[in-house]
């Protein structure tokens, strides 16, 4: 490896090995969530039994309510993951923007794509870094008193990279295409706790000798309780952040997308698609770093 390819592999690998330690954290709560939630439905059962409710009514309503969840997924699935794709569109958009820039800085392509799935053996995955495809998926099962989902989707990296040509402040400001959708089902009763709720968030996090920590914009936080509800993603975003940097030395800029979908109750359903079909994809366009010596700073 070159010099700065050992150094961003390093950087993903301890990003890695950070990730699944909060993933192993997550899932030793998870069981003892689990645990309590398993016995809350236990007692509820009982008392449904006692006040002289039927089981099996329930356990058929529950039947037809998986039938009109699939129904409607069919439906509204479809066109959202066959409608054309948009990357002319987001190149055109992507040129006028440069082009109104003009020189006041440097527009920097994305040079690596990583992702760093849970339970594999530690190693860092390659992605290609022009075209990202991310997606979760949650199905409620029960009463609704234990969720499905979490953090199961791995976070997807996108890796800048420049040499400062003198040392100051920077803007440093990543365009982004977002294409997807998400689609949330719940219908809360009394007899029931469901819930349906989608997450997207993105981040950047510039490394020059030390990580400076990441900068967060939460762009998706959607869900409720009582919710039946799709929609398209389709926006190119900007994020900023403003770093003092040194002269000669390597600058490494980390863009990080997470997904994540969690449903509970039967007939319950989230998720949040950036990945299927032509249409649905995360598409990088370019960092832009602009020296901010001389501009008031």
């Amino acid at each position: 490896m070159s010099p700065i390819d050992q150094l961003i592999h390093d950087l993903e690998q301890g990003r890695a090995t950070k990730y699944r330690e909060r993933v192993k954290r997550y899932k030793a709560g998870e069981a003892q969530r689990k645990k309590a939630s398993e016995a809350h439905e236990k007692k509820q059962l009982e008392f449904m039994r006692s006040a002289g409710l039927k089981l099996n009514q329930i356990e058929q309503d529950q039947k037809e309510e998986a039938r009109k969840l699939k129904s409607y997924l069919e439906q509204t699935r479809a066109p959202l993951i066959s409608r054309p794709s948009m990357s002319v569109e987001d190149a055109k958009r992507t040129a006028q923007s440069i082009a109104r820039l003009g020189g006041l800085g440097l527009a920097i392509p994305p040079s690596a794509g990583f992702y760093y799935p849970p339970d594999t053996s530690g190693e860092v995955l390659p992605l290609d870094p022009s075209r990202i495809k991310i997606k979760d998926e949650a199905h409620g099962f029960g009463l609704g008193w234990e969720a499905t989902g979490g953090q199961s989707v791995p976070p997807a990296d996108v890796v800048f990279y420049f040499i400062p040509d003198q040392s100051g402040p920077y803007s440093l400001t990543a365009s982004f295409a977002f294409h997807g959708f998400y689609v949330l089902k719940a219908d809360d009763g009394w007899l029931s706790s469901k819930h349906a709720h989608v997450t997207l968030d993105f981040s950047l996090d510039t490394f020059q000798f030390v990580d400076r920590g990441p900068k967060s914009f939460p762009l998706l936080d959607q869900g409720g309780q009582n919710i039946n509800e799709f929609d398209n993603i389709d926006s190119v975003l900007s994020f900023s952040d403003t770093q003092d940097l040194r002269q000669g030395e390597p600058v490494v800029v980390t863009a990080s997308i997470t997904v994540s979908a969690d449903a509970s109750g039967s007939g319950s359903y989230a998720e949040i698609n950036l990945a299927d079909g032509d249409a649905n994809y995360i598409e990088p366009q370019y960092l832009w770093v602009t020296n901010l010596t001389g501009f008031g700073h």
